[in-house]
């Protein structure tokens, strides 16, 4: 056991007696109203949805077996479905197919390291500037596109005198 510090012992008695002369607060009638209504509601609901804790021991061992029942019956199926799906894989015709998704998938690995590896080469002010610059000229390109085109548009009022 852990001996405290005097000083401790005194602040925690303080404390709790500091606490303990508190006036005991209530809850809003609102919330109370609200709680004791739901605790009512629970209480009419049958057994079966009030929650697997409120259920006999009978039902919750029943469960438990059941569950424990569908463990091997889950297992010889996702055997059964790999076996089938193997055999579908090497059926003639798939392999060309399997090996360009596989091929793909290295392919975009490669690119995506690539980047990663580029992005960490280039100084981060260098990427915090080039995007801030694509950002600008991204804005004058729509800025000048809307007043170059808005005008000639047939819904526009500018060609209307």
């Amino acid at each position: 056991m852990r001996h405290q510090d005097p000083r401790e012992e005194s602040l925690e008695r303080l404390t709790h007696e500091a606490l303990r002369r508190l006036p005991a607060h209530r809850a809003p009638a609102s919330l109370e109203a609200r709680v004791l209504r739901e605790i009512e509601r629970r209480a009419v609901l049958p057994r079966w949805r009030s929650g697997i804790a409120q259920w006999p021991a009978a039902a919750r061992v029943a469960l438990i077996g059941a569950c424990a029942a569908c463990v091997p019956l889950v297992w010889v199926l996702g055997r059964s479905l790999w076996t089938h799906l193997t055999a579908a894989l090497a059926a003639p015709g798939v392999a060309p197919w399997v090996t360009d998704a596989r091929n793909t998938g290295l392919t975009l690995l490669s690119l995506a390291e690539l980047t990663v590896h580029l992005v960490q080469l280039i100084p981060h002010e260098w990427l915090f500037g080039g995007l801030i610059v694509t950002g600008v000229v991204y804005a004058v390109l729509a800025a000048m596109g809307y007043l170059l085109f808005h005008p000639t548009l047939p819904h526009s009022k500018a060609h209307q005198v």
